[in-house]
């Protein structure tokens, strides 16, 4: 006599009780105990569906194998929601941009040599700046001439913008 009378009862309790253990394992906190009871009745479904038809437990492992990292995603989505998640993950951080501490065209007094980065006094404030030309010695007037990615390029403030003159080489322009 057969444990459950027909093997698709036995498959279909196995499923259903390994998928509510896998949903326990969300929401209590069992350290994966759940989780890995779950996954092993879920297991034992499918080796039943081998037992009735080996074409049967061919689709309903690669159903599995196919549903399972969509389950996955939508349970690590559902799981920071739930009151074990809120508890175990941070809330998510929302930073106010800053204003920038200085703009193009600023003129300020390198307090270290800049080699390519260093830091450059703007009206009483210390900021990191980097060099557009090299090496500038501590104590250098220089000025703002761009900011990249939040970076001020500076130059010496005597120093004249370099001009853009177009050479040439055997008639084409480079």
């Amino acid at each position: 006599m057969e444990m459950m009378g027909h093997p698709g009862i036995l498959f279909a309790v196995l499923l259903v009780g390994g998928l509510a253990l896998l949903i326990g394992e969300l929401l209590l906190p069992t350290h994966g105990l759940l989780g890995v009871l779950g996954a092993g009745l879920v297991i034992a479904a499918i080796a039943v569906c081998f037992t009735i038809n080996q074409w049967l437990g061919v689709a309903v492992m690669l159903a599995a194998v196919g549903i399972a990292p969509f389950a996955a995603g939508w349970a690590m989505k559902i799981w920071p929601k739930t009151p074990l998640g809120r508890k175990m993950v941070l809330p998510e951080v929302r930073a106010i941009p800053l204003p920038p501490a200085a703009h193009i065209g600023q003129r300020g007094t390198t307090r270290s040599d800049l080699r390519p980065t260093g830091e450059v006094d703007f009206d009483g404030q210390r900021v990191e700046a980097a060099s557009e030309l090299g090496w500038i010695p501590a104590g250098t007037r220089v000025k703002i001439v761009a900011i990249e990615e939040g970076l001020p390029r500076v130059r010496p403030a005597d120093q004249q913008e370099p001009e853009q003159t177009e050479s040439t080489h055997q008639g084409r322009v480079i």
